[in-house]
């Protein structure tokens, strides 16, 4: 984690000039600085404290949420340690890459510290789950919204040129291609079409988030543990990503897998969005 714990001081002054100018207030600066200076000295706490300071009051950036992680994980490699601190480190990743999808050292990070966590839940007896997406949200997720989108347009285009072949063209050869353009391009605009609505309805029904205590166990709308459903986990592992569904009150709708549930409001932290 090269951004993590910074060393020397000119690569704290270069991750200093830039994100500050990012960040743009006063305030935001002298946030990141203490924070950034604090992570370098070894002060865990200390810049745990000015980093969610910082998504406290609003202020998103990639660096922010890869430091905060940073800081996590040093703490709970150490012998302050607390529950949750590695949960609350994937969480701050998970958001680095909502910021910057393309971001290869948070994804390499996020995966070191589920296998972290997931060694960690090993010694202490507790059995691995791992739980695969919903079949649906798997598809919808093979390609983001604006490209299923661009493939309805690209389906839409095809379509016409297919049509336009069919009516003006004079010979059976362009006649032909026409209509293998109008059926290609018509299934690939219902395909793109209605995968871009789906994904549509996915974001704005669902809110990534994930879980940042031990185990989250799985309730049901009136907070009264579920009971066992056969090989279904009743419980969700610290570091896991769910998506809230419905947010109010004391407890949150989640959706891990194809497993639907409750779970207390502040064993799951919101992924933020850019």
């Amino acid at each position: 984690m090269k951004r993590c714990v910074v060393a020397l001081a000119a690569a704290l002054l270069t991750a200093y000039l830039g994100v500050a100018t990012a960040l743009g207030s006063t305030e935001r600066e002298t946030l990141w600085k203490q924070g950034v200076e604090a992570l370098a000295r070894g002060a865990h706490d200390e810049a745990i404290d000015q980093f969610e300071l910082l998504a406290d009051r609003g202020h998103a950036h990639p660096d922010v949420s890869f430091n905060r992680a940073a800081a996590y994980v040093a703490r709970a490699r150490s012998a302050a340690a607390r529950p949750g601190d590695l949960g609350r480190a994937a969480a701050a990743l998970v958001e680095t890459l909502h910021h910057d999808s393309s971001d290869e050292e948070a994804a390499r990070a996020l995966e070191t510290v589920r296998r972290e966590i997931a060694r960690r839940r090993a010694r202490r007896g507790a059995a691995a789950i791992a739980e695969r997406p919903a079949l649906g949200r798997a598809v919808l997720g093979l390609f983001p919204e604006n490209g299923w989108a661009l493939a309805a347009a690209l389906g839409s285009l095809l379509s016409t040129v297919g049509l336009a072949l069919g009516l003006f063209a004079s010979h059976r050869r362009p006649r032909l291609t026409g209509a293998t353009l109008t059926g290609a391009g018509t299934l690939l605009l219902l395909v793109g079409g209605s995968a871009a609505v789906g994904a549509r309805q996915l974001r704005l029904t669902s809110s990534e988030g994930v879980v940042v205590v031990p185990e989250a166990r799985l309730l049901d709308e009136q907070g009264r543990p579920l009971p066992p459903r056969g090989q279904e986990p009743n419980e969700i592992p610290e570091g896991a990503s769910v998506f809230v569904r419905q947010r109010g009150g004391q407890y949150w709708q989640v959706e891990w897998g194809t497993v639907d549930g409750w779970v207390a409001a502040g064993q799951v932290r919101l992924a933020e969005r850019r």
